[in-house]
């Protein structure tokens, strides 16, 4: 296999994000994480009896690492991300897994749990893997361990993929054996869903996992964890259009280790009308510049607020990548009393899955020790979260088309318009289109006054597209243009 790049680990190979010049395996790896992974469904531990159905199940612990690939065939075995990491060498792991080589035929692919053996006495954590892979040639590789959970690719007639669960669970048992390091995951079968509560109780509540994994007789694969709550700073929000006296959606951030605010996600699950009224009484005041432009997922744009409340979000789960295996990345801002928000560059972080407010935590304050960016690292590694964030200057966005339309009935002017602008930042930061079109529709005399949507197109040619399915479906007769 080609390898670029490399530095010691033990008496092995690391390989950073990028190295595995192999299109078809990376393309494999890729789509069994989207195919399989990606769709996994998160089940709260109070809703496992009504929200996992289609029994009996295979029950498995979830073992807390990252999920990687061991690549066997009958010359060399090595270790897979999904972005392209890689280990390779003499790791204790390896070196027990080329013991199953002559087992094969050709080239096998099985996805699984990379961890390591925790320090202390406890099970083993994700930050863990991190401590294992740092040093080194002296790096504590035999911490190394594999969780095998799948077979993407080798070893049966059919495609793996094709084949019933139990056929390819059974077939790695079969390669590991009795392994030390690398092992097939311990599976339960169980009958229904009322049998779950008790081995959650035993691998979960007991320790000894960080979750289950629960894969019905139907297909569906469900994710059950136990709920945690983050501390965060609340860093702006948007209105309701129905009720523009209550919050909508909140931008919350962490607090990295440079003092700076990493955007941390949304949380729309505010509670009740009152709460959320109250909200935007406490942040209205607090309201202040920025030049960083931030959307919520409904396309409105957050008001900024200076940093100074805190919230306890509930959530089910944090995610570091993306289906294809790519880092997360969020932008990190600075702030300043006078000048308020400006953006200094996207970094690594993670998504949260479900978020809900628990509370405003009155007797904590945004900084290194309430709100901490560590909070994440406890339950998922993120790549650099130490680092100083760099400063980037991004250029400025280009209005590329600009419309707008009235419409006169009943004493009342209706307005429709369209904007489109080319951002310039896409080739510098993916995490922006190249190109976005903002649809807005303007009338007193609905319920609901004022609509907004937003659509981003990778091309030119796809916004001009988009232009004129807008113009299409929304300016009929009369309607003028003036502008």
């Amino acid at each position: 296999m080609n390898l670029t790049n490399g530095s010691a680990l033990g008496k092995g190979m690391w390989h950073p994000a990028g190295s595995v010049a192999d299109d078809a395996l990376m393309g494999a790896l890729q789509s069994y994480r989207r195919r399989v992974t990606g769709t996994y469904r998160s089940v709260k531990p109070d809703e496992i009896t009504s929200g996992v159905l289609g029994g009996p199940f295979l029950v498995s612990p979830k073992v807390d690492g990252e999920l990687w690939f061991l690549v066997l065939d009958t010359k060399e075995a090595i270790l897979v991300s999904a972005n392209g990491k890689a280990i390779t060498g003499d790791v204790p792991l390896l070196t027990e897994a080329r013991a199953a080589e002559a087992k094969l035929a050709g080239r096998v692919i099985i996805a699984g749990e990379l961890f390591a053996v925790s320090s202390g006495k406890g099970r083993p954590r994700v930050g863990d893997v991190e401590s294992a892979l740092a040093g080194g040639t002296q790096a504590p590789a035999e911490r190394l361990g594999f969780m095998a959970f799948d077979l993407v690719e080798g070893m049966l007639a059919d495609a793996p993929m094709s084949c019933p669960y139990q056929q390819r669970l059974d077939a790695l048992s079969e390669l590991f054996g009795s392994g030390k390091r690398a092992k097939a995951v311990r599976t339960d079968t169980v009958g229904s869903a009322a049998d779950l509560p008790a081995l959650f109780a035993e691998l979960v509540d007991g320790g000894k996992a960080e979750g289950l994994v629960v894969r019905s007789a139907q297909g569906a694969i469900y994710k059950i964890k136990p709920e945690f709550t983050i501390d965060a700073a609340v860093l702006g929000y948007t209105v309701r259009t129905e009720d523009p006296e209550a919050v909508r959606t909140l931008l919350l951030g962490l607090t990295r280790e440079d003092g700076r605010i990493h955007i941390a996600g949304h949380c729309g699950n505010l509670g009740s009308d009152e709460d959320r009224r109250m909200l935007l009484k406490r942040l209205a005041p607090l309201k202040c510049p920025s030049s960083f432009r931030c959307p919520s997922r409904s396309g409105d744009l957050f008001t900024f607020v200076k940093p100074e409340i805190v919230v306890e979000i509930n959530v089910t789960d944090l995610q570091a990548e993306t289906s294809d295996g790519q880092a997360v990345r969020t932008m990190v801002l600075d702030f300043a009393p006078n000048s308020g928000w400006k953006a200094m560059a996207p970094m690594p972080s993670a998504s949260w899955l479900h978020p809900v407010l628990v509370r405003v935590r009155e007797d904590k304050k945004p900084g290194l020790v309430d709100t901490r960016f560590a909070q994440i690292l406890e339950r998922c590694l993120v790549s650099d979260a130490a680092s100083a964030t760099p400063e980037v200057t991004l250029p400025p966005s280009e209005v590329v088309r600009r419309k707008v339309w009235t419409k006169a009935a009943k004493g009342k002017v209706a307005v429709r318009k369209l904007v489109a602008w080319k951002t310039n930042k896409s080739a510098l930061d993916p995490s922006y289109p190249a190109y976005v079109v903002h649809w807005t529709d303007y009338s007193s005399g609905r319920g609901t006054p004022l609509d907004r949507e937003v659509r981003t197109a990778p091309t030119n040619e796809l916004m001009e597209e988009i232009i004129a399915r807008f113009i299409e479906e929304n300016i009929k007769k009369g309607w003028e243009e003036i502008a």
